[in-house]
């Protein structure tokens, strides 16, 4: 499972609003979390709803199957996924970034982005960050 980037700011103060937080950045539906830790749907959503805390059972299995810190679950505190999974993710996408970067239009247009986010000015910036969104909002 690979996290989006997200704003720290939005993380929400409770047990049940981070385990939702995490599920939707994850992209995970409902279904899919509550059969991943063999728990029912209304149980995953009444701890995501705080009408209920997690059990030590529940605990282990987000811990076991999952690429979340429970440390940051239960507290809000430290990074929300394992340093170790989120070392995985890195290594991958920097595994992927070489490799296309054999490509020498890739190349050219990473070289052109990378000047930009250098000595481009703020409206160039901007427009960037702008397409990104945008193309980000297409794919989900």
């Amino acid at each position: 499972m690979q996290s989006k980037n997200v704003n720290p700011s939005e993380f929400p103060v409770s047990v049940g609003g981070r385990l939702k937080y995490w599920r939707k950045v994850s992209t995970l539906r409902l279904v899919d979390v509550a059969a991943l830790i063999r728990v029912s749907q209304g149980s995953l959503s009444d701890l995501e709803n705080d009408k209920s805390l997690p059990s030590a059972t529940t605990l282990t299995g987000l811990c076991r199957k999952s690429d979340m810190n429970i440390c940051w679950l239960l507290t809000g505190e430290g990074l929300m996924v394992s340093k170790e999974e989120q070392f995985k993710a890195e290594s991958s996408s920097v595994r992927d970034l070489m490799g296309w970067m054999q490509d020498k239009d890739f190349r050219k247009t990473v070289v052109k982005l990378v000047n930009i986010f250098d000595k481009g000015s703020a409206p160039q910036k901007a427009q960037i960050r702008g397409f990104i969104a945008g193309v980000e909002a297409d794919n989900h």
